[in-house]
């Protein structure tokens, strides 16, 4: 691999019914800031925290329907950004924080979300052995 190549962050696009619904839902329960809107009514728009960006917008074709949305988003501080998803937008909860074992010592404390359109966010913390044992303590 060069030196300084690299993948610098992944921006899922998913497909809402309503925008403007789906940007004060990233802004409500998990903190994202508005980067980029279009249109008007809008029908695209960005919404980012930290190197996190979602492109959310209508439907370009019937082969994308709002709700098909998946992706995994790996963070420092589950705990704290899944109080704020619980209190924000509980009803909205898919799989409660838990910690899950994936294998080949790949552990991550993990819960998912999903937005008004049914796409979901499964986010995530890698557990080290550290960790863990903080939690049983």
């Amino acid at each position: 691999m060069k030196n300084g190549v690299r993948f610098n962050h992944i921006g899922p696009q998913f497909a809402v019914d309503n925008v403007e619904k789906a940007i004060g839902f990233y802004a409500a329960a998990l903190g994202f800031g508005l980067d980029f809107i279009d249109g008007e009514p809008p029908q695209y728009a960005v919404v980012f925290r930290d190197e996190v960006y979602i492109h959310v917008s209508h439907p370009e074709s019937q082969s994308v329907q709002p709700g098909a949305g998946r992706a995994f988003v790996a963070v420092s501080g589950v705990g704290e950004i899944w109080e704020r998803a619980r209190s924000e937008a509980p009803n909205s909860i898919v799989q409660p924080l838990e910690d899950l074992d994936y294998g080949q010592q790949v552990r991550f404390k993990v819960f998912a979300i999903s937005d008004p359109a049914g796409n979901t966010l499964r986010i995530g913390e890698p557990l080290t052995d550290d960790s863990a044992r903080a939690v049983v303590e």
